[in-house]
């Protein structure tokens, strides 16, 4: 039994760390998987690299191909379109009840999340900077006080990562996404829920 919980944890971690690598990146569109180079990279045996591609391929993150393999899919650009549409839609009317509700220990802890994304870029690998900003953007649609917002953007925005993500490539890029937190932070610290408007529709286009 321990020894299946054990399996289970070490491929659930797998996944995570792949889709987020293919999410945020670090492998092109199209780009073709080859086993052995994910076994190095990730240090897994080659059962569990298959396993996780065939998770990753129910998710829609990677297609298979007879005879070939497996590949990094292409996002649909007509749907990637459609989501950017309606996410960026429902992040911009959060702004004005951040704005309103954001108490000054609201403030103090996105400043702290958008410092430990800074650190991230520089010191951390993209597990981290991916959970660093998840963290930042998590607490910031919280303090709305609507957990159906809340669930909406985190599922929109996780949709919405996949191949959408270039600025993640390189450090200026992952820096720039650094220096708008702290423009967000700053706009609810000034209760300017205009500014605030404008930086959210920017670092969702900057993607």
């Amino acid at each position: 039994m321990a020894k299946s919980h054990a399996a289970a944890e070490r491929l659930e971690t797998l996944v995570r760390r792949l889709r987020n690598d293919i999410k945020f990146g670090s492998f092109s569109h199209g780009e073709w998987l080859k086993l052995i180079d994910l076994q190095q990279r990730y240090g897994a045996t080659q059962f569990d690299i298959r396993k996780c591609l065939a998770e990753l391929k129910v998710q829609r993150l990677v297609e298979h191909r007879a005879n070939h393999g497996f590949r990094v899919a292409t996002p649909d650009p007509g749907q990637r379109d459609q989501l950017y549409f309606v996410r960026t839609a429902i992040e911009r009317s959060a702004a004005g009840l951040v704005v309103e509700r954001a108490t000054e220990d609201d403030i103090a802890v996105l400043s702290d999340l958008a410092a430990a994304f800074d650190r991230s870029v520089e010191e951390e690998g993209r597990q981290h900077q991916a959970t660093t900003n998840a963290a930042f953007h998590d607490r910031f649609f919280a303090i709305t006080g609507n957990p159906i917002l809340v669930e909406t953007v985190q599922s929109l925005r996780e949709r919405s990562q996949f191949g959408t993500t270039g600025r993640w490539r390189t450090a200026p890029g992952l820096r720039a996404s650094g220096t708008e937190h702290h423009a967000m932070v700053d706009a609810i610290r000034a209760r300017d829920a205009a500014t605030l408007d404008r930086l959210i529709v920017h670092h969702i286009a900057a993607f």
